[in-house]
């Protein structure tokens, strides 16, 4: 298909409003560094609970600042991860269901976090990635390798931390995004004082109708068709109050609350009123307090969250259908966390108790759909010479109904050690565990009470190099894991549960980041790029076959380059084969997309706007990442953004 003309006329306007006469005011400043190299600090809270340097934690961590996530011009997580980090994103088309592979687990495997605090529905055990749109998001960190003893179960394979916008500045931002097949986007944020009170409120809505064409290879003509009855329409809304310090600022104490809400429509493919159809709808509350005492930093946080997920499959059937479905299930998830950390014995320790419960409501759940947990955790930071060990210990017990507690217990020790000024050694092993989800055990007809939670043991080490604007990180990692649950068919219609699979996943992943303060014309001028590779041998150790949907390896790569007004970003990403059935047959092909961004910014009074255009699939490719699912063929999108300076 080819790039639609308007957005492409814009092209000329670009160039024309960066050689317009402007205020010095660079899309992107170099920051404070040595004259010809930028330094590269990003810091981590996700892999100890604590801030600190990437590079010191004690395993691989990717922080997507608001920098990356502006250059990516993705409207949602799936967008971003897919681009920059070392995932796998595993997408029904454009705008459905989008969930995430790190390290060859299952998406149930990987926990999905929002300022610290758990985001998987209780009910499926994943979050939908394409339901999280970046404008609400400061930063994504992603966490590669099993977390059990900091966060308990599902991050058997990883944790995805998402950071809202934080309370700090008075600060006004509108934007809007148009591009083909009727999509339409527009976000806001606003923050300031009111006040003793710091508040920040942000929206986005979205609405598209991905009518594109594409060639149908399942046919012996492969003709150009038209997809119909994807589209899509959502809404978000995330605000914000605290007053006090923020945690780790100046002051004894604060305290905040927290709102999101989201609502969202979608088609699932069909022809007109016949489609399949489905509407998610989730409001979750927050609150968080924290007090520095004489002994310790005391922190608590709750959270209250009720979704709302509605299917329904009108199915070509006589005048009465008696073969449609209209289903409506509600979760409702509550969590709690009190978490005391103190500097002392040599080290800094940190005394974790938490608890939670989860309620399912559906017509094909039991009653008593209810699990429940608690759980405490030790962890540390103790450092000897050269070398910083990071014990940890948790301990969760479960009462699901109906069944037996089971108590899971998560060892965890990493090690970093500074082996040269510039280079650093991480090493980290671990026990990681997922408990069963409502559907496993309570869906009728099929679901088991009595499925023992998975298991896994998992040992990484990598080294970490950086230097004059350049960070490099290469890592090495296995996982065993066993009782993995999966849905087998018993009849032709009829599917349960079952601990049957021990898998395992040997890898190799690297990554390497530079950026570059220069001069151009007199003007300052960053320029940046990144790259980083994954291989990942996935298997069912009982049958040998390698897991369904995991690619054997992919790689991305991204530059990008700013000067004056003027912000050109670069970004390709390969994918490798995924096998489609559990015996290892059926691939789909390998793909490859290039996606491009050109913007412009300029001065006007006390806001500064910015143009963009973004070109995605540049190349045309046709490809699938989930079978029967084709993604867009060649497009591009107009971005427009005031911010007040």
């Amino acid at each position: 298909m080819r790039l639609p003309a308007r957005p492409f006329l814009l092209a000329a306007t670009l160039a024309a409003l960066a050689a317009a006469p402007r205020a010095q005011t660079p899309s992107r400043p170099p920051r404070p560094a040595p004259a010809d190299s930028v330094e590269l600090g990003e810091v981590t809270v996700t892999a100890t609970r604590e801030a600190l340097p990437t590079r010191e934690a004690p395993v691989r961590v990717t922080v997507l600042d608001r920098e990356a996530l502006d250059a990516t011009a993705a409207a949602s997580l799936a967008g971003v991860l897919e681009a920059r980090a070392p995932v796998h994103v595993r997408r029904y088309g454009p705008s459905g269901l989008a969930t995430v592979t790190v390290r060859g687990a299952s998406s149930q495997q990987a926990l999905v976090l929002l300022d610290g605090q758990r985001l998987t529905d209780p009910q499926l055990g994943q979050v939908d990635l394409s339901l999280l749109p970046t404008a609400l998001l400061e930063s994504v960190e992603v966490l590669s390798g099993p977390a059990s003893g900091l966060y308990g179960s599902d991050a058997v394979g990883g944790v995805v931390h998402l950071r809202p916008p934080r309370r700090g500045a008075p600060e006004a931002r509108l934007g809007t995004d148009v591009g083909p097949w009727g999509e339409r986007r527009a976000h806001a944020l606003g923050a300031g004082r009111v006040g003793g009170v710091r508040a920040l409120v942000a929206a986005e809505a979205t609405r598209a109708e991905d009518d594109y064409a594409f060639r149908d290879r399942s046919r012996l003509d492969a003709p150009l068709v038209t997809r119909r009855g994807w589209d899509s329409r959502q809404a978000s809304v995330y605000a914000t109050a605290a007053v006090g310090a923020e945690p780790g600022g100046e002051g004894r104490g604060g305290a905040g609350l927290s709102l999101w809400a989201a609502d969202a429509e979608r088609g699932l493919g069909g022809d007109g009123d016949v489609g399949a159809r489905q509407w998610d709808r989730r409001v979750r509350l927050a609150a968080a307090a924290h007090r520095q005492t004489p002994w310790a930093r005391v922190e608590a946080a709750a959270s209250l969250q009720r979704t709302r997920l509605r299917y329904a499959a009108p199915f070509p059937a006589p005048p009465d259908r008696p073969d449609a479905i209209d289903d409506t299930g509600r979760t409702t998830a509550a969590f709690l966390d009190l978490r005391a950390t103190t500097e002392r014995w040599g080290g800094a320790w940190a005394l974790a108790l938490s608890a939670g419960a989860g309620r399912g409501e559906h017509p094909s759940l039991q009653d008593d759909a209810l699990d429940r947990f608690a759980g405490a955790a030790l962890s540390g930071r103790v450092a000897w010479g050269r070398w910083a060990f990071f014990p940890s210990a948790r301990a969760d017990v479960y009462a699901p109904s109906g069944a037996d507690r089971r108590l899971a217990l998560s060892p965890q020790l990493g090690a970093n050690v500074a082996l040269a000024p510039s280079l650093t050694l991480k090493t980290n092993a671990a026990r990681a565990f997922r408990m069963p989800t409502l559907n496993d055990r309570f869906w009728q007809p099929g679901g088991n009470p009595d499925l023992r939670p998975e298991t896994a043991w998992s040992a990484d080490g990598g080294l970490v190099w950086s230097g004059r604007g350049v960070q490099a990180e290469a890592s090495a990692f296995a996982t065993w894991a066993r009782d993995q649950i999966v849905w087998a068919p018993r009849t032709s219609t009829f599917f349960e549960p079952a601990n049957v699979a021990r898998t395992r996943s040997l890898g190799l992943e690297g990554s390497v980041r530079a950026a570059r303060a220069v001069r151009l014309a007199g003007r300052p001028a960053l320029v940046e790029g990144g790259a980083l590779a994954t291989y990942v041998d996935a298997r069912d150790r009982g049958t040998d076959a390698p897991l369904r949907y995991v690619p054997r390896w992919t790689a991305k790569a991204w530059g990008g380059a700013g000067w004056g007004a003027l912000r050109l970003d670069l970004g390709a990403r390969i994918v490798g084969a995924r096998f489609t059935t559990a015996s290892g047959s059926q691939p789909l092909p390998a793909y490859l997309v290039v996606d491009a961004q050109a913007s412009v910014r300029r001065a006007v009074g006390a806001v500064d706007l910015t143009l963009g255009l973004a070109a995605e699939n540049l190349t045309g490719a046709q490809y699938e990442v989930v079978q029967s699912y084709p993604m867009p063929p060649r497009h591009a999108r107009v971005r427009l953004t005031i911010r007040t300076r």
